[in-house]
């Protein structure tokens, strides 16, 4: 969360940089072919962060694998460089600019991930329908009972609100308004997470024994949703961005300022 904190560094050489530092908690890296390392800046200011893009098999990029609840068929992990040399032509931006790369970047990316949960969300859910009107008990279809209908009718059209809420957000990106498009992107991130765990998770409890079991793929969607919830802005973090865009950097202050 504290991005601009961050203790990887770059060291200005003949030729471009040598970088130095660690980053856990990365998914996919057996499968990528090239990476996006962020580092402080070479000014020595606080937030004048670089960014660099490398190939995964650059020499001294180290991969380190770590094990996942979730992410099944993809990999999870770490990555450590010491004194790793990277041509100038790496680059992303001019030297001091990440931080500004670095919000841009995320927002496409969150908006991305929340596409996801929701996409997740929508098959649960109409996973649930068909299984209320398939499983019998007590005579006739579960889907009888009014206590597992009104879940459906709920989060459908909390799933929709963030799906409308999403197309706007996308149409932000598009136009390079990134000022609008940060407060409610980070909402999303939090909220459309948190409303697809809730909807996979009423589609679970449908499904009885069968839903804690492999016959679906139900468990595996609250395992990737909850990945989802900490990934790129946990949704705490994600709820503190939107009071500190909408309502002024004064609470952000509040919360993260040491007093003297």
């Amino acid at each position: 969360s504290n991005v601009s904190g961050i203790k990887s560094i770059s060291r200005k050489v003949d030729g471009g940089y040598e970088l130095t530092g660690a980053k856990r908690f990365n998914a996919r890296l057996e499968q990528a072919s090239h990476v996006i390392v962020f580092t402080q800046g070479t000014t020595g200011k606080k937030g004048k962060l670089n960014v660099f893009v490398m190939p995964i098999d650059t020499p001294g990029l180290v991969i380190e694998s770590l094990a996942a609840h979730g992410l099944t068929g993809n990999s999870y992990g770490g990555l450590k460089f010491e004194n790793l040399f990277v041509p100038e032509s790496h680059r992303i931006g001019a030297d001091g600019e990440g931080l500004r790369i670095f919000f841009e970047h995320f927002l496409y990316w969150r908006l991305m991930q929340t596409a996801a949960a929701l996409g997740t969300g929508e098959n649960a859910l109409q996973q649930m329908a068909d299984r209320l009107k398939t499983r019998e008990a007590f005579g006739g279809p579960i889907g009888r009972f009014t206590h597992l209908q009104q879940p459906i009718g709920q989060h459908t059209t909390e799933l929709k609100m963030a799906h409308a809420l999403a197309k706007v957000a996308a149409e932000l990106i598009d136009r390079g308004d990134y000022t609008n498009a940060r407060p409610l992107i980070c909402g999303l991130k939090a909220e459309g997470v948190e409303i697809a765990l809730n909807t996979v998770d009423a589609a679970t409890r449908a499904f009885g024994g069968e839903g804690y079991s492999n016959r679906v793929d139900l468990g595996d969607r609250l395992r990737d949703l909850n990945g989802l919830r900490i990934a790129d802005g946990t949704t705490d973090v994600m709820r503190m961005e939107v009071v500190r865009q909408t309502f002024g950097e004064e609470f952000w202050e509040m919360a993260v300022e040491v007093k003297q």
